[in-house]
Order: structure tokens, then sequence, then C-alpha cells
């Protein structure tokens, strides 16, 4: 772009922010980097663009004295839509865009992308091994924590990216502009009203990904909010858990089966064959499957690689066993709904592992969703005192600031034969920088125990 003045707003913490400033690079562009932070959390990013020459690092600033000269602006998905540089940016007219769409708008393949409140990183690492399975050249990316920038040399047109995506990004799309093969949708629940405002505009977000979409659109039969989304996609394929009618997948005596066409249904795989747990699990599987199948992928390979998957780290899996209790990490939960689900899925007397920051402050629908389902509750972080309040007379609670110290009130009262499920159903942010930050300190207390170098209690050997 001869010289042309870009600015990436927000370098983030995942390598979306990176990858962008590289991809403009090379096209060119003189790059102007803002981030609110000048601190060491920003050292690795300035390490891993040391080898650009001609980088404008503004750190620590983000005033509109940073637009001037700036033609295009690249907008971290956590910036808000409000944050005064990017609405200083449009008064301006000047362009603005993302990462992801910087993507869409280059990338030579075929697109499958994937939203949803939960199970998408799952659905998306499952599609990709079921093409991969299929002998399909496939990539993934995106949301799920790697930015498919990255790998622009390897790009060509045979090639099908598969994409997580997420309301923040979705909202930043132009179904004018950005088209995919085919979308699919998990479940749409509650989630990002601290963002989003109110639940309409979240699944407005979400909605888009509908319109985004060319060929196919995979979504859950009984969800009402993905049911009533708008597309122009040439065929609308559902998931359920019935025998599967005609377009649809489904179940049949505990096998998963397909029925995408007239034909009679193709069982793919029995549910009992599946390494990952839960019903909602099974419904991934589906709509995987679905997306895998409408884009070429051979019925047994798919079945194979999906019967053969592993749960994605901090998605509802047994960690191990201390003293004949059953450790489960579900640190991946934000929101009331995952942790419902996993609670559906243990048997047993359950000690649950909750705590964080509300998104919209609504503990009772929280309590309300965990308490029939839970012998003991253990809090941690800024949900602790409020959320106590609504359990309090409905199962015993203990309330720390820590999750070290909740981890410890759970492993007193559980028995041999009980569970101990982690399962947060709120933000990290109170106290850590992202919920991945959060599930390892969980992780490395449990190794910690199981290696004796820490008692149950709390206190170091």
């Amino acid at each position: 772009m001869n010289g042309t003045c870009a600015l990436v707003l927000g370098l983030g913490r995942f390598g979306g922010g990176i990858e962008a400033i590289r991809f403009l690079h090379r096209r060119g562009y003189h790059v102007r980097i803002a981030d609110k932070s000048n601190g060491a959390d920003l050292l690795a990013s300035q390490t891993a663009l040391a080898d650009l020459p001609g980088l404008d690092w503004q750190l620590g600033r983000e005033d509109d004295r940073l637009l001037d000269g700036v033609r295009l602006l690249v907008i971290n998905p956590a910036v808000p839509n409000e944050h005064p540089l990017l609405q200083a940016a449009l008064q301006r007219g000047i362009a603005c865009t993302q990462e992801v769409n910087l993507f869409l708008e280059h990338y030579p393949g075929r697109v499958i992308a994937i939203t949803g409140t939960n199970g998408k990183s799952t659905t998306t690492t499952l599609i990709h091994a079921a093409l991969q399975h299929s002998g399909l050249s496939a990539i993934v990316g995106g949301n799920i924590g790697y930015s498919l920038l990255s790998c622009e040399a390897q790009w060509h047109k045979d090639q099908i990216a598969v994409l997580e995506i997420s309301s923040f990004q979705l909202e930043r799309t132009d179904p004018a502009k950005h088209r995919v093969h085919g979308a699919v949708v998990t479940r749409v629940q509650k989630d990002h009203i601290d963002r989003h405002k109110t639940l309409s505009n979240y699944h407005a977000a979400k909605a888009r990904i509908a319109l985004l979409a060319t060929e196919f659109l995979v979504h859950a039969a009984d969800d009402p909010v993905a049911a009533a989304f708008a597309s122009s996609a040439r065929q609308r394929v559902q998931f359920t858990s019935e025998p599967p009618a005609e377009g649809s997948m489904g179940c049949v005596d505990g096998w998963l089966c397909a029925r995408l066409t007239a034909a009679p249904a193709i069982r793919l795989l029995h549910q009992n064959a599946l390494r990952l747990l839960g019903d909602f699990q099974r419904e991934n599987v589906l709509a995987a499957a679905a997306a895998a199948l409408l884009i070429g992928a051979f019925a047994h390979a798919a079945s194979l690689a999906l019967a053969t998957a592993k749960p994605l780290p901090f998605r509802l899996q047994l960690l191990t066993m201390l003293h004949g209790v059953r450790i489960y990490d579900n640190g991946i939960s934000t929101e009331i709904e995952s942790t419902r689900s996993a609670l559906r899925t243990l048997t047993g007397r359950i000690h649950w592992l909750g705590g964080g920051k509300s998104k919209d402050g609504d503990f009772a629908t929280v309590a309300n969703g965990v308490a029939p389902f839970i012998a003991s509750a253990h809090l941690f972080g800024a949900a602790q005192q409020p959320l106590a309040a609504c359990l309090k007379d409905r199962v015993p609670v203990t309330t720390h600031d820590h999750l070290a110290d909740a981890l410890a009130a759970a492993l007193a009262v559980a028995k041999p034969g009980d569970a101990v499920l982690f399962s947060p159903a709120f933000a990290s942010f109170d106290q850590y920088p992202n919920f991945r930050a959060r599930a390892l300190e969980f992780h490395q207390r449990i190794d910690a125990l199981q290696k004796g170098t820490v008692h149950a209690a709390g206190s170091a050997d």
C-alpha cells in the first residue's frame, strides 16, 4: 500500500493483533500500534515483532491524535464499540476493520464458521479433525486462539478453513463483504451482557453468522434463537436427539445418524464410543459431523475422527482421583449453562467450585441452575458473597477470596465416591487475565496435591 498508515488498536493476548500487524506489514502499510497498556504484559508481543522494521509503537495511550494520517483502523475484538478512539475514527471517515475480516476478505478457499454460546471450540476442533481424516486440506483457527493470518503462505483455493468466531467479532462483520461457505451455530443462550448491553443485542450479533453463510447453516432443532436466524444459505440442517427427518442429524437407538438427503439415515457412530462426556458433547459431535459431511468429508473417516477425539483442555473432563474423590475440570465455563450441562452429566454427590465476576449481576439464576445438582458449594472471588446469599438456605456453602481455599474446603467435605467440579460459571476478570489463567491455577493446585507438595487445607510443605 506504498506506506499508507494503518493503526492497530489493542494487541490482544492470543495472537490476533500480532498477526494483523504482520499481515499489514507484508502489504506495505506503515503500521502504528496502540494499546492502553505499556507494561510487561505486552513484552512478549513486542519481542515477537522485533524482526519487523519501522513499526510505530504508541503504547500507554489511546488519544485521538493517534489517528493523524491513518487510513485504516484495525480493532481488537475486546475494544468496545463506544471506545472514544473508535468513535473518533468513524467521525473522521477512517475505514475500520478487524483481524478476522482481513482473513475473510483475502482467503482463497472455502470457510466453515462456527459460533454459539458454548461448544464453539470443541465443534471447531471436531470439524477440522473430520476433514483431515477424510484427506481434505484444512486449517483451523480464529477465536479458538490461533490467527489464520499467520499461515497465509500455505493458503490455497482447494483448502478449507475452519473458523471459530465470537459475538464480538461477528458484530463487526459485513454480510455484503464477508461470506463463508457454511455456518454452524451451537446453542445460543445468555452471555456477554456486559458487552452487548441486552440479550437481544447478543443474539443479533450471533445472527450475523447466518447472513454470512452461502451454502449451509447448521443448528439445533430445538434452539428457538438459532431457528429464527434469517439466512440465504442453500440448505438449513438441524440436529436433534430424536430420529432424524430428511435433511437433518439425529439419534436412533444410541447411534448418531446423518440423513442429509432423501435416502435412509446413515449410522455414523454409537454415542457410547465417544470419549467426550455429556449430552451437550453429543450435540457438538452431531453439528460437527453435519458440517464435515456437507463440505465433502467421508462418513467413515469423519466417524473415526469424532469417536477418537479427546476433550479440549478445560472442557468437562475427569482430571484425576484424590483419595477416592473424582476431580473434574470444566474451567471453560464463564456462564451458567456450561456449568449446568456439566452438572447434569456427572453422577453421585457433587461439590461445586464456582465464582468470579458476574457479567450481568444475576446471581439468582446461577443459584437456581446449580442448587438441584450439588451437595455443597464452595465459592471464590467477587461473586462469593452475593451468590452465597442466594444459595445459603438450599445447600451448604463456604466462601473464600481465592480459588485455592475454595478447593481445600471442597476436598475437606468430599467423601470417596463423591465428585468435585471446578466450573466457575462467572467471568475470570476479577482476579485473572482470562479463563485459561484461572483454569491453569486449578490444574497446578491439583498437580501439587497429587505430588504431595501442598496439603488439601492449602499450606505448603
